[in-house]
């Protein structure tokens, strides 16, 4: 089969003919792929941005947002099924895997980063219990097996008026916008791309606010606002940096983007305005459910700009390049 294999750090991908996946226990099961997503997370893989925190064994394929076709194997899907991966196989057996939060399993292993991933004609997935069976265009829907369910769960809890600020104007924030929007809360948004800004006002934000190369602060045009939730979808030192100070009483700072910032907060704002920090990986199943649901119901553009296999370092160098304007997606063939 064709796959795009990652073998060396600040490297193209190489397009290469490689072995069919085998099938080695009941539970596996072989997908056709028919959309691969791409991550900010593999560039940060390929450029070796995270060679010490997530360590990745090559030569290995990435690509972890997948839909794909049932070819055999497992009990619960039909040849022919198309279905979604769930990409955080935890062991099932930790207090965090008992309480559905499988992407913090101490030995979680992930399609694309441990294991061979999706930028290929087919994958193996180690288990049916973390497939999930969809409908519909798989380019459509590849995003929103990471991006989507890492958006739904960011948002989780935010509730009708609440002041959100959105940090960053990247796939997973212009899902997340959308997603605000259906529960009703007031949305803001700040980025320092324009046209990504623009597409935010038309999926509904309701205030957007460019950063000026001229301007000192990331959050100068937003000066003297309040917001209940500040959802920071980069994680930068420039995106972090005096973020609290813009947070109301109780209010809350939820950091998804993993640009490698640092955090630093005064105690006593922390204390007496009685903020919270909590860090967003991915989601959970019912996450996941979730944001399908909200899909089919209309709610829910994943604004997929697709690619050929062949293609891939062309999407990856636009992703690194800031060009693309949603989330880019491989097909295999």
């Amino acid at each position: 089969m064709k796959a795009a294999v990652f073998r060396e750090i600040g490297k193209p991908l190489s397009i290469e003919d490689v072995q069919l996946p085998r099938l080695e226990s009941d539970k596996e099961v072989l997908l056709k792929v028919k959309a691969t997503g791409v991550c900010h997370g593999d560039l940060h893989v390929i450029m070796g941005d995270w060679q010490y925190e997530v360590p990745v064994n090559t030569p290995i394929i990435l690509g972890h947002e997948i839909i794909g076709e049932v070819v055999e194997g497992g009990t619960k899907f039909q040849k022919g099924d198309l279905v979604m991966v769930y990409n955080a196989f935890g062991c099932k057996e930790c207090k965090h895997c008992k309480a559905g939060y499988y992407q913090f399993c101490e030995r979680v292993k992930v399609l694309g980063v441990h294991l061979n991933g999706g930028f290929a004609e087919y994958v193996k997935v180690p288990d049916e219990d973390f497939l999930m069976r969809v409908e519909g265009n798989p380019i459509q829907l590849a995003p929103l097996a990471d991006a989507g369910v890492t958006a739904y769960s960011a948002t989780r809890g935010i509730k009708e008026g609440d002041k959100v600020l959105v940090v960053g104007t990247g796939a997973v924030a212009l899902l997340a916008i959308q997603i605000l929007k259906s529960l009703k809360a007031e949305v803001s948004v700040v980025s320092r791309n324009p046209t990504r800004l623009a597409k935010a006002e038309e999926l509904g934000a309701d205030h957007v606010y460019y950063r000026k190369k001229t301007f000192p602060s990331l959050y100068t045009s937003i000066v003297g606002k309040k917001f209940d939730y500040i959802i920071d979808f980069v994680g930068s030192d420039e995106t972090l940096d005096e973020v609290a100070w813009l947070l109301d009483r109780r209010g809350e700072l939820r950091i998804v983007g993993e640009f490698g910032g640092q955090l630093s907060i005064p105690e006593q704002l922390l204390v007496l305005r009685g903020l919270k920090v909590q860090g967003i990986l991915y989601g959970t199943m019912d996450d996941m459910k979730g944001v399908i649901n909200l899909y089919n119901s209309g709610k829910l553009k994943t604004l997929a700009v697709p690619y050929y296999l062949d293609e891939i370092n062309d999407a990856l160098n636009d992703l690194m390049q800031e060009r693309i304007l949603g989330r880019a997606v491989i097909i295999p063939s």
